[in-house]
Formats: structure tokens, C-alpha cells, sequence
């Protein structure tokens, strides 16, 4: 986004939303000049009552490429154990055809477990046995993607190609840029630095992110560091005036926060609300600025305001950040 050295997407208000806004927010964002569209992968809503409406992400994905033209769409992120990677890459293929190449595809290991029980999902422990089969769902997508056909023997996952392929092929060249989500040292950014054309995490001030880079950093040499978008996921609340921000986030912390948070979700939201960058747009964009100065060059913002009658969210920050 012009002005503020880096791309700067909107996270779509998935729960508790019709279609019809999620798609209503996706066009206003394009209009506004916002660089891209994300939605999360979730059967049920993790902020708040779980029973929330939560449109399933792919198909409200490719209904949101269809509704848009310019905005890159993607996944916040996917998680691999949810759909079989030779279903996912068909999936991922057609919506970047539906949106004539434009996806970006961000997939994680899974952290929502309570999602995983409820609907019939094995969620294996320690993590390092979901962040290897994430690792492994990445290497399949790149071989149907790349190869005439694509043969592979599962490692962790219980997959087993025999001269599979995938046509038509995606419209991006190799394919769409695929993103890890996740702060794990030992193995998320290590697969990162092997694997992935981007980089998402959330929950951090400025100093946090610069720490993780230093370790994704430590992990490839100084050309693949360069070739890794690195990005934020951040709520913000925005106002005309400090005051007015502070009150949106202490309306949003009061219904959907305790006072004393006690389990995964609750801490996860807990800690996006306590680094949200909240102010008039000029705050929210010298916030920022202090992001890009650790090296983050993209970000996706949740702006928990837009659904409500009348908010200009969008657009008082585009006017900060376009400045």
C-alpha cells in the first residue's frame, strides 16, 4: 500500500456474519485500496460463543474471487489436517483460477483443538507431529503442482500418490504463493525458511517480531531470507479520536474476553487485543511503521467495527495509511 512500504490486507468478518456482509466487506476493501482479503478455516467461531455462524472458508473463498477483481483472496490459514492435500491443491487450483490468480495460500498446523474434538478431527500431540505433516502437505501441493504427474510414499501423513497430477495446473507460475502461520522456533520456522514463499504470525509488538526474524533469519542464508514475505496479523481499532478507538476496544474486550482468561482461545484472543494497534489513523499508522522498521512487509488486519451500521473503519485507516 502506497505510502506505508508495505501490503496491508483486510481479515474478513467471518463469525456471525452473513455471506452477504463477508462478500459486502471483501468489495468495500477492494474499493477502498486495500491490497488483499483473508478468512480464517474454522467450523466453529473461536472468539466468542463457538456457536457463531462460521461460513466454511474455501467455498466463501471463491464466491469472494468471483465478487472481486483486484485484491489478492486468501487463507489465514488453512489447517493441513482438514482436507486431504490432493483435494486441497484441486480446491487451491480452483480458486486461483476463479479469481485469475490471486491466491495466496496460507496453511498452519492446527491449534484449535477443541474444533479438532467436536468435529472428528485427530489433534496429535506434541505439535511437532502436526507441524511435520504440514511440512510434508507443503512438499505434495509443490509436486502436483510442478510435475506432468507426481508419485509420493507418506512420511507422516497416511497419503499415498501413484502418478497423480493436477490439471488444470494453477494459473500462478509455479503456483500460489504458499504461507506458514506459526511462531514455533524449533520447527514452524525451519520449515518456513525450506519451504514457504511467506510468513504469518500475530500476537507480537514489534520487538517480538523482530526476535522471530532473527531466528527465521538463522535458518537460510541471507538471499532466501529476502525471498520470504514476512507479515503481522493484527486486530486494530481505529477512531477519529484516541478516546473513541479505546472504547471500541473495550467494548470488543468486554463481550468477548473474561476477566480472567482460561483456556487457548481466550489467552490467543487475549493477546491480539492487548497488541492491537488502537487510535486515530495517524496512530495506528506511526504503529505500524514500527513493524516495517523490524522488516514486517505485510500485514492483515482485523477491524473488528466493520460489520456494524455505519462504521467507516475502512476507510479512516486507508486515509492514515495512504498519507
Amino acid at each position: 500500500m502506497s505510502g506505508l512500504g508495505a501490503d496491508v490486507g483486510v481479515i474478513l468478518p467471518q463469525y456471525g456474519a452473513d455471506v452477504g456482509t463477508v462478500r459486502d466487506v471483501a468489495i468495500e476493501a477492494e474499493t477502498r485500496g486495500y491490497d488483499a482479503v483473508w478468512l480464517e478455516d474454522h467450523f466453529q467461531s473461536w472468539i466468542g460463543d463457538p456457536r457463531r455462524g462460521a461460513h466454511e472458508c474455501w467455498t466463501t473463498l471463491a464466491a469472494i474471487a468471483e465478487a472481486t477483481d483486484r485484491v489478492r483472496v486468501g487463507t489465514l490459514v488453512t489447517s493441513q489436517s482438514y482436507r486431504h492435500p490432493a483435494l486441497l491443491a484441486k480446491m487451491a487450483t480452483t480458486v486461483d483460477h476463479v479469481s485469475d490468480g490471486r491466491l495466496d495460500l496460507g496453511l498452519g498446523a492446527g491449534w484449535y483443538a477443541d474444533e479438532y474434538e467436536r468435529f472428528g478431527y485427530e489433534f496429535r500431540d506434541p505439535p511437532a507431529e502436526r507441524i511435520r505433516r504440514l511440512a510434508e502437505t507443503i512438499v505434495i501441493l509443490r509436486g502436483l503442482w510442478t510435475n506432468e504427474t507426481y508419485s509420493h510414499e507418506g512420511e507422516y501423513l497416511d497419503v499415498d500418490l501413484a502418478d497423480a497430477f493436477c490439471e488444470p495446473r494453477p494459473v500462478q507460475d509455479p503456483h500460489p504463493p504458499i504461507w506458514v502461520g506459526g511462531g514455533g522456533e524449533e520447527f514452524t520456522l525451519r520449515y518456513t525458511a525450506e519451504l514457504a514463499d511467506g510468513w504469518n504470525y500475530g500476537t507480537l509488538e514489534p520487538e517480538g517480531f523482530a526476535e522471530k526474524l532473527d531466528v527465521l533469519g538463522d535458518y537460510c542464508d541471507a538471499r532466501r531470507f529476502e525471498e520470504i514475505d514476512k507479515s503481522a496479523e493484527l486486530f486494530a481499532f481505529v477512531g477519529e479520536t484516541t478516546d473513541a478507538a479505546e472504547e471500541k476496544r473495550e467494548r470488543f474486550r468486554a463481550e468477548y474476553l473474561p476477566d480472567e482468561p482460561s483456556d487457548p482461545r481466550e489467552f490467543f484472543l487475549s493477546g491480539y487485543v492487548e497488541s492491537a494497534p488502537t487510535g486515530t489513523p495517524a496512530e495506528i499508522r506511526e504503529r505500524l511503521d514500527e513493524y516495517v522498521d523490524v522488516g514486517i512487509e505485510t500485514f492483515m488486519l482485523a477491524i473488528p467495527d466493520t460489520t456494524a451500521d455505519g462504521d467507516q473503519s475502512l476507510s479512516l485507516l486507508v486515509d492514515g495509511l495512504l498519507d
